[in-house]
């Protein structure tokens, strides 16, 4: 592959020329000052020799600039005298060129042969593919590889986000993190990148990746939940996985987002998917609080040992050099006006940042993002980054407090209270309801283009905007602030559930309602509770489908959560509205059946309510039950809903009949159900599984699986003689091409001199 350099910063084509002439030569260069120019100069000297290599990475400012700069170097060089000079530039240069610079130094000191340019570059790193490996960013962030990503990524999203990594990939600073991670995804097709906010996951999530995407495999940027992504595995099909934040939230309230509707089975169920799979890949990310928190609570998540496929990122395995490499990739590309750039280099300003407790790559981003300091006055610059490094969160909030609309807050609620991201035409409608009520409510004033406005002031700073109208957070650390605005001020809560545009909304702010940072909510929706019920009965029975496919929540998940609101604010107009929902649903269920885990979860909530009556708890049980008997006649139940179901048969009035009626559904089930059940078995535990739930209802009901049980250990026997016959194809293919590529790099331990010289070089 030929490269353009244009990705390397000068620090890293510095590194680059240095690993290759070593490679080349055979010894061990030194660095020995810092020009002013931004040249480093390598020498090599022994008893007898002094060889002396400048580096000149004049890519941007072309042949005319090398010149002027060669010119100035040739009295400096002159003195040094050394036995041999080696003049290395990323400028491409034809022969002519070469013997242009010869004659700079009269040919006394520099050889035509010791002028390197782009090619003679590229040539070496063909003889050297070693150190190719080392300097990943050399190919993962060239145009050639972004055009081969960019064809292998067939879906828009990831489409966007190969062209998002092709530019943060330039900034990047390599750790051991990189090669563990890949070593895991070898390994067991999986890895989990787990760590605090702004360390890095996502930029690391990322660029394992687009390797992927550059290898050949389909992307699959999954931004829902797990059934997104197990929805779209196609075995046999090379595949990569990417879930950012895949256990969800940003808040963890009582109930983790994953452990609701059985999402903890979901995960495990996809991890044990990719795993048996040599063509997929998964890589997530997730905050390590809320990833040991998950496995606390979750059963399945402790089986299913994913913290073997766990790389942790901490801002302490970083040294002081890598925090002031990705401190100077930022500002080399960053783009930051020189005035600005200046007072970071006065003084060694740049030495407090990468020493501070609280460095990390998110406020380097920030602080290297001209766009968004330019209300900063240069003099007032350096207080700034202080101010930013010592509580980050205070960026955020300093700008919501002070320097935006009423317009623009009310869209960040709306865009909070939607999960953070959202399309134009949907966050325009629960904008325009939650601002005016806000502006109904506080005097503010309401004009016709506050939506369009407030997206032009947002945009590039707290959101985004993709090619598609949609709107998204900036990141996450967006969503700890508001969740902070809405857990220090209750009244923001309020406002969000009385003018709900959908039940999403008010199911967010009760999750945040019970995590520690949302304590008070719960008192203040109380004491609006009339306005809250009204925002709530108005929200609980809204369609949930669309044109375009389903969103929302199902009545059924909308009935436990009010039942819960009512245990938590008793004696206000929510238990009302139990009853009224409970009559739609069951209204709802005489066309369409009940699922089974939705009447599972209606009977959980109705038996562990304490505002229902005992006869209201009778009665509306066997409603549920005969409910979903008779969704039996219509539909064909799986094989957990038919042992779940049996599970419960003592709990009917008639329980012989319901019995009766369940064995009539398995016959359905043995007709209809078993083989496609089976033929969607991705792997042998998938299997097992399913032996597991006959079992189970052999067991409850009587009837006889061993025929059935038969059939899924030949599906097994053959799933095995597949997987052997598919071997490890992938592993051989990319084993002798990247093994020397990933190995661990010796860690660059610099005093303050080494990060000093390398700071000079952007003055």
């Amino acid at each position: 592959m030929s490269y353009d350099f244009k990705q390397l910063s000068a620090r890293d084509f510095e590194l680059l020329v240095r690993d290759l002439l070593q490679a080349e030569w055979g010894v061990n260069l030194e660095s020995f000052k810092t020009g002013k120019d931004g040249g480093i100069d390598l020498r090599y000297a022994t008893a007898g020799t002094d060889v002396v290599v400048q580096c000149k990475h004049y890519l941007g400012s072309g042949l005319r600039a090398l010149m002027r700069a060669i010119q100035n170097e040739k009295g400096k060089v002159q003195r040094l005298a050394p036995e041999r000079y080696v003049v290395v530039t990323s400028v491409p240069l034809s022969p002519k060129n070469k013997d242009e610079i010869v004659r700079v130094f009269s040919g006394s000191i520099l050889a035509r042969a010791d002028v390197l340019g782009a090619d003679d570059l590229n040539n070496l790193l063909g003889k050297h593919p070693e150190v190719e490996g080392r300097h990943f960013k050399l190919w993962l962030a060239s145009r050639a590889v972004l055009d081969r990503v960019l064809h292998n990524a067939t879906v828009t999203r990831s489409e966007l986000k190969a062209k998002q990594v092709y530019l943060d990939a330039r900034r990047y600073v390599q750790s051991k993190a990189y090669p563990s991670a890949l070593e895991l995804l070898e390994e067991y097709g999986v890895v989990i990148v787990a760590g605090p906010p702004g360390v890095g996951k996502t930029t690391l999530a990322n660029l394992l990746l687009y390797e992927h995407l550059e290898r050949g495999y389909q992307a699959v940027v999954v931004q829902g939940n797990v059934k997104e992504g197990l929805d779209m595995f196609q075995a046999g099909t090379r595949q990569v996985f990417h879930f950012d934040d895949f256990l969800g939230a940003t808040f963890l309230g009582d109930d983790a987002a994953v452990l609701r509707e059985n999402g903890d089975r979901a995960v495990a169920e996809f991890f044990r998917a990719v795993r048996s799979s040599p063509d997929a890949r998964l890589i997530v990310t997730t905050r390590e609080h809320i990833f040991a928190q998950a496995r606390v609570r979750s059963e399945r998540l402790r089986e299913a040992n994913l913290g073997e496929y766990r790389v942790v990122l901490r801002m302490r395995s970083y040294s002081t050099e890598q925090r002031a490499e990705i401190l100077y990739n930022h500002l080399y590309f960053g783009g930051i006006p020189k005035r600005y750039l200046a007072e970071i280099l006065r003084g060694d300003f740049y030495l407090h940042i990468v020493k501070h407790r609280k460095f990390n790559p998110r406020i380097v981003e920030w602080l290297s993002s001209y766009g968004r300091d330019r209300r900063v006055p240069v003099g007032e610059y350096r207080a700034f980054v202080r101010g930013l490094l010592d509580d980050p969160s205070e960026i955020w909030r300093h700008a919501y407090e002070r320097e935006i609309s009423d317009a623009a807050r009310s869209m960040l609620l709306a865009l909070f209270s939607l999960g953070g991201s959202a399309e134009q035409e949907h966050l325009s409608e629960v904008f325009a309801k939650l601002h005016e009520k806000r502006c109904r409510e506080y005097g503010f004033v309401r004009r016709p283009e506050d939506f369009r406005n407030a997206l032009r002031e947002l945009g590039g700073a707290f959101v985004t905007l993709d090619e598609k109208d949609g709107v998204r957070v900036h990141d996450a650390s967006v969503l700890d602030l508001m969740n902070a605005v809405v857990g220090e001020v209750p009244g923001n809560a309020v406002d969000i559930v009385v003018a709900a545009h959908e039940f999403g909304q008010i199911e967010r702010v009760w999750a945040l309602s019970k995590a520690e940072k949302g304590k008070q909510i719960q008192r203040h929706l109380a004491i609006a509770a009339a306005a809250v019920a009204s925002g709530v009965r108005e929200c609980m029975a809204e369609p949930r489908g669309s044109s375009e496919g389903w969103y929302g929540w199902a009545l059924e998940g909308r009935f436990s959560l009010i039942v819960e609101m009512a245990e938590a604010m008793p004696d206000t107009g929510i238990k009302g509205l139990i009853g009224e929902l409970f009559g739609k649903i069951v209204d709802a269920w005489k066309t369409r059946g009940p699922r089974f885990e939705d009447g599972i979860g209606i009977l959980a909530a109705i038996s562990g309510s304490g505002v229902l009556t005992a006869g209201e708890k009778r009665e509306w049980s066997e409603t549920v039950r005969s409910a979903m008997l008779g969704a039996m006649e219509d539909e064909a139940y799986v094989s957990d809903e038919l042992a779940g179901m049996a599970s419960i048969v003592d709990q009917f009035d008639a329980p012989e009949a319901a019995l009766n009626a369940i064995r009539r559904a398995f016959d359905e089930y043995l007709g209809q159900v078993f083989s496609q059940e089976l033929d969607a078995c991705r792997n042998t535990e998938e299997m097992d599984t399913l032996g597991g739930f006959l079992e189970d209802f052999q067991a409850l009901a009587g009837v006889e699986v061993a025929s059935l049980l038969d059939k899924i250990e030949e599906a097994k026997d053959e799933f095995r003689k597949r997987q052997s016959d598919l071997g490890d194809h992938l592993y051989d293919e990319w084993k002798d091409r990247r093994a020397a590529n990933w190995a661990r790099s010796k860690t660059r331990e610099g005093g303050e001199k080494s990060i000093r010289d390398m700071f000079d070089s952007l003055n």
